[in-house]
């Protein structure tokens, strides 16, 4: 990445020192709710960060997953995610989602907002590396629609995520906020338009204008060997065609391509967990990554994937 492009996601801040209280525990694992503040030099953000914290009991030295929540922030649609990886050996984090003020001031100031987001998740990373019971070299990011958005900014501007396992994602956020047909963005990009007084065409181009951090400009910085992706055929919440666009940008890492729309894919929750452990699994430990593609014409209904392109 040059010297011009990282410095947008650069910052300076404090020590971090989280607070953690105990909420419940397992034979497993135990859960913690976390939380700190930012501390960044210059910055007018001064929002805590907020987590839970799943940590592995009997390992001292567990691999670490942050689980990045989706648009509304509800994280009860991410724990199945977060507990099934610590019932499987991981440590991990759901990272509450903050959003500056409303979704509208983060349409019509996106750069702001991606920069503020990305630097806030870097905080966490910042925080996973005071915790002796994290592995660091073996550092999961996953997350799904905004979640997932998030997960490649971060993957994209830090060395220390060393795999993830990205959703429903796709490149030209202009064209993707613009036409989406998710409630909430809808609402965002009416207001949008009202105050800039254009119609969506205009829209999309003060988008254009305004982000400079693009899933497809920053896609050549990631490591295609380290990324999964899952992709949506009939989405078109986060448009499919985009999503295409996003993994050849990306350098076609290995992939999921499900038969479903962006909310349907909640049907694969118990194949998509165990394909993203299955792949945080082989990537800690060094394994050849391979590509998956569901099709109604295989056998998805049994949550087993098919061959394709």
């Amino acid at each position: 990445m040059p010297p011009e492009v990282a410095e947008r996601f650069d910052y300076t801040a404090g020590e971090v020192r989280a607070e953690l209280e105990l909420v419940r525990e397992n034979s497993t694992y135990r859960v913690f709710d976390g939380e700190f503040l930012p501390d960044i030099a210059g910055a007018d953000d001064d929002t805590p960060i907020t987590f839970e914290y799943y940590e592995q009991i009997d390992n001292d030295r567990a691999p670490v997953v942050l689980v990045l929540p989706i648009l509304n922030g509800q994280k009860i649609v991410v724990r199945p995610f977060a507990t099934y990886f610590a019932n499987n050996g991981y440590n991990a984090v759901i990272v509450d989602t903050v959003q500056r003020k409303t979704l509208l001031d983060d349409m019509l100031e996106p750069e702001a907002a991606i920069r503020r987001t990305a630097i806030r998740h870097r905080r966490v990373l910042d925080w996973i590396e005071t915790v002796p019971r994290i592995d660091q070299e073996k550092v999961a990011v996953f997350g799904a629609s905004l979640g997932g958005f998030n997960a490649l900014f971060l993957t994209a501007t830090d060395a220390r995520v060393s795999a993830s396992a990205l959703a429903l994602v796709a490149g030209d956020l202009p064209y993707v906020l613009t036409y989406s047909s998710e409630g909430r963005i809808i609402d965002a990009a009416e207001g949008a338009k009202e105050t800039l007084q254009t119609d969506s065409e205009g829209l999309r181009r003060y988008l254009q204008e305004h982000i400079l951090s693009d899933p497809l400009s920053l896609a050549r910085y990631i490591n295609p060997e380290r990324v999964l992706l899952v992709l949506a055929k009939f989405d078109d919440a986060v448009h499919y065609e985009k999503q295409l666009e996003l993994q050849n940008a990306m350098g076609n890492p290995e992939s999921i391509t499900l038969p479903t729309g962006h909310v349907t894919t909640s049907a694969y929750l118990f194949y998509l967990r165990s394909a993203v452990l299955e792949f945080f699994n082989r990537k800690f430990s060094g394994a050849q990554r391979g590509r998956a593609s569901i099709d109604p014409k295989t056998d998805a209904d049994n949550g087993s994937p098919g061959t394709g392109p």
